[in-house]
């Protein structure tokens, strides 16, 4: 008996959502809209498409709708552009109005809904933000003062590669090494600082908690509840695992690169010299520019970002097998793959750092890592 209400309920509370919805359209007002796939009630073209909104998927229905499309997910709209002109139109002629990103549920969460850098709103915050990122970040007075620090982390790595001796025969996983390498490049430039080694106890903390935060806000688990906002109380278990994670991401950044620095800047005033981005930040902070939460969620932005990076390393780390050849760095970068003699053999002769570092960018990445 209890089965059959609740049956009767569910139908009931369908019922009602899809009358409702199409009253509304039926009462709103009429746009021209995009051509696409016929929605159905209160899941669009979700049922349809699905997740998975990759480019080969998205050039499909380009060839049965034309340029631009229209696909309902849920009580979302999404237009979908194909074409040089149309991605023209709406990146540069219609800039502003299409120069926010879209927020969803969990990166609400992560972001502060929006308190950080790159989820924020297009306008008068976002232009303050990325002025005082530029300073630090990306100006050619940055690479030049970074240069050498970089160039000395790549060669740390192809050192390291060269005391392992299985990287002359068995050959070598390099995955967890680019990582480092790439925290290391991005954390000089944030905080003045670089992790000693590859079992440095914060280096694998942080490295695990943003490997985490990557998986839960690229998941696909949660889109049903922020396409379909009435079945988001089935988010609860999975939003608090998201607001766990981000309270312990940003204690972490504060308690271990935040904290001791912005004490520093409270100290000294604008007497500080501002050697590393963190201190860039946290003046504009101290100048009331930004709050304090700007400041740990920029931190959290970068640390997405060196994610990222270090993602694109170990994919480019995947383009041949792990040794040294007598090849030139030209017809190393074009060879997809090295024969098995060559992968045993260790070359005679002298090798720059420039095909040293060609080497290793060359390597192959173990499946099993």
């Amino acid at each position: 008996m209890d089965l059959l209400l609740l049956e009767k309920a569910l139908l009931g509370l369908f019922a009602a959502v899809t009358l409702a919805i199409v009253v509304s359209k039926l009462r709103g007002k009429h746009f021209k809209l995009p051509p696409g796939p016929f929605p159905v009630p209160v899941f669009g073209n979700w049922l349809q498409v699905g997740d998975d909104l990759n480019h080969r998927n998205l050039t499909a229905l380009a060839k049965r709708f034309g340029d631009i499309l229209l696909l309902r997910m849920g009580v979302r709209n999404l237009v979908v552009v194909s074409s040089p002109e149309l991605a023209r139109e709406v990146l540069h002629a219609q800039g502003v109005e299409f120069g926010s990103r879209t927020r969803n549920v969990v990166f609400d969460i992560f972001t502060g809904k929006g308190q950080d850098m790159v989820f924020t709103v297009y306008g008068d915050h976002w232009r303050k933000m990325r002025r005082i990122m530029t300073v630090p970040f990306f100006t050619n007075k940055v690479v030049q003062q970074n240069r050498q620090g970089w160039e000395e982390e790549a060669q740390q790595v192809v050192e390291d590669v060269k005391r392992d001796p299985k990287a002359a025969t068995k050959g070598i996983v390099l995955r967890r090494r680019l990582q480092l390498m790439m925290y290391n490049n991005m954390y000089r430039i944030m905080f003045d600082y670089r992790f000693p080694g590859m079992d440095d106890p914060l280096f694998n903390k942080l490295k695990a908690a943003n490997g985490e935060r990557s998986r839960l806000a690229q998941s696909f688990e949660y889109n049903y509840g922020d396409f379909i906002p009435i079945l988001r109380p089935f988010l609860r278990g999975y939003l608090k695992k998201c607001q766990d994670l981000k309270d312990s991401r940003l204690k972490l950044f504060n308690d271990h690169f935040v904290a001791e620095k912005r004490k520093k800047m409270e100290e000294l005033g604008s007497k500080m010299e501002l050697k590393c981005a963190i201190d860039h930040i946290l003046d504009a902070e101290r100048r009331g520019e930004i709050n304090y939460d700007n400041v740990l969620y920029i931190v959290e932005n970068i640390n997405v970002a060196v994610c990222k990076a270090a993602y694109a390393s170990k994919s480019w780390a995947g383009m041949g097998p792990c040794t040294l050849s007598k090849m030139t760095a030209s017809e190393k970068i074009s060879s997809p793959t090295l024969t098995r003699e060559e992968q045993t053999t260790i070359p005679k002769t002298k090798v720059t750092r420039t095909e040293e570092y060609v080497y290793l960018c060359h390597c192959c990445v173990d499946e099993g890592d």
